[in-house]
This record gives structure tokens, sequence and C-alpha cells, in this order.
């Protein structure tokens, strides 16, 4: 099932979209656009598909989503009564190119650059970033641009927050300061269905091995060979998700080298088998 471009456009009077929605429910609509997304649900409950991630989600889920990263919410019919989020929607320079690279926007530089794959908060920052949305949807001019960047801030310092999404679901991995670990990262995806030795990462990135294996451990806080494990059960999920091939040969043009070593991985990264992963999708779509 090939992800649906959806059209964003704010209207000549704002720079970014900032709407409360409620629905009966919240249908499944797979799709992508290149703006930045960041939703509250406020009353609903069911499950959210992120890129390869597949979650239940109830009142108060808050996620930031980086540029062409493919989701939708899929709401519990069950659930009485309508289902409502406030969700903000801006691209990377709608307030001017430069704007992301002054110094004091450095922080949430590094919080957009990992969106790419999906961002959930929770705690004290999920109820502080909740409480500052509500009602922003009717703020104008100034007064909401100011609260989408005290929102930023606030989601740029937090520590309660994990990714969604597996590498291979993010658009671009390039960390902004980090041209090294840029081209690692395309070296890596480039190559990941084939055999990669460390020594060829490491060379890739221009260091040793013992400095390359502390360098991407420190910069993507997996292994090389956790993040290779995470990348081709990414591409696994896409071919799983967008295409019915069967699942042996998805598992080996995905590079795994056997189909019991990728349905253990596979299970172990996604808490369910391939089987059952393309079900959930194939349940849920129309």
């Amino acid at each position: 099932m090939k992800a649906k471009v959806e059209r964003v456009s704010p209207g000549g009077a704002a720079s970014f979209i900032c709407r409360r929605r409620t629905d009966p429910r919240f249908g499944f609509y797979w799709h992508v656009h290149p703006e930045i997304e960041l939703t509250l649900i406020v009353r609903s409950r069911g499950r959210r598909f992120v890129g390869d991630s597949i979650e239940p989600y109830e009142e108060g889920d808050l996620v930031l989503l980086g540029p062409n990263l493919p989701h939708t919410w899929d709401s519990d019919a069950r659930r009485k009564g309508p289902h409502e989020a406030v969700f903000c929607q801006f691209s990377e320079s709608f307030l001017g190119p430069d704007f992301l690279r002054a110094p004091e926007m450095a922080a949430a530089r590094r919080l957009l650059v990992r969106a790419a794959q999906g961002l959930r908060f929770t705690g004290r920052t999920q109820k502080a970033v909740a409480r500052r949305m509500d009602g922003m949807e009717r703020l104008q001019g100034l007064a909401r641009l100011a609260a989408l960047l005290e929102v930023l801030h606030a989601l740029a310092g937090s520590r309660e927050v994990r990714p969604l999404s597996s590498p291979e679901f993010a658009p671009s991995p390039r960390p902004a300061d980090a041209d090294r670990i840029d081209r690692v990262c395309r070296f890596l995806n480039e190559r990941c269905t084939g055999r990669i030795r460390l020594a060829e990462a490491a060379a890739a990135a221009h260091l040793s091995v013992p400095a390359f294996s502390r360098f991407f451990r420190r910069r993507t806080g997996r292994t090389l060979v956790a993040y290779l494990n995470e990348l081709r059960t990414g591409l696994a999920c896409r071919e799983l998700i967008e295409t019915d091939r069967s699942i042996s040969d998805i598992a080996f043009d995905s590079g795994f080298n056997n189909l019991s070593n990728f349905n253990r991985k596979f299970l172990e990264l996604k808490g369910m088998n391939p089987r059952e992963f393309r079900r959930q999708f194939q349940s849920a779509g129309p």
C-alpha cells in the first residue's frame, strides 16, 4: 500500500497550520507530506502507524513527525463519542531558509533531525506541551507563532522521548552538524542488503575500527550490527506494507541470510512476526 501524498497549505495569513480536528472516528489514511507535524490526541484511542511502527495510542498521545514520514491514526470504532486531536504542520523553512541555522535554534535543529524517525513524548513534557497546545489553534499572529516556538523549546530539551520508526523509514538521516555520520549513514543505506564489514564502514568515515565503533555508538546509540538489523527490518517492513511479495523473498532481499534469523530479529524489534505485521496494515487499510 503506497502512502498518498497530502497537500498542506496554511493559507496566505499564516506561515504554519494549527488546527483542531474532531471526527466521528479517525479512519486509516496512510499518507506523507513534506511538512513536519506535531499531533496531540485530545480524545481518542486506537492504533498509531508511523513508518514501520504500529502501537496503540490513547488520550494524551503526543508525537512529532519529520518530513515525508508515512503515518496515520486508526481509531477504535468501539469508543463512544467524537475523536479529537490538535495538530501543527510547518515546513523546515516556514520562517525563512536561514531561520533554523541561527545559533539560538541549535537545539530545535537537532530535535527536527531526530524527528525523521518520529518521536513520542511522555511524562512532564507531554503534560506541559498539552497545556500549551490547548487553545493554540485559536491564537492569531505573533501569539500563535510564540506558542509554537515555546512548544519546540520544550520538546528540544526533553529526555522523555523515544523514536518510533526504524532508520529505513527516515527519509534522510542527516544530522545538520555531522557530515561524517551523514556519509556513514548514506553508505549503510546504499549497501544494507549486502554484507558490510566493520572495516568498510570505518573506512567510509575515515576512522580506525575502534574509533569508528565509539563514534557510531555515540552518534546513533547503537552498534553497527544493531543499526543494520533495524535498517534491514525497516526495509522488509516497507515491502510487507507496500507489496504482496512472499515473506521469504522479502527477507533475503532485505539482507538477511536466512529466514529464521529474519523472523527472530523481526519479532525482537517489532514485537510481532512478519505475517502479523502485514495483517495489521491490511486489516486497517481501506
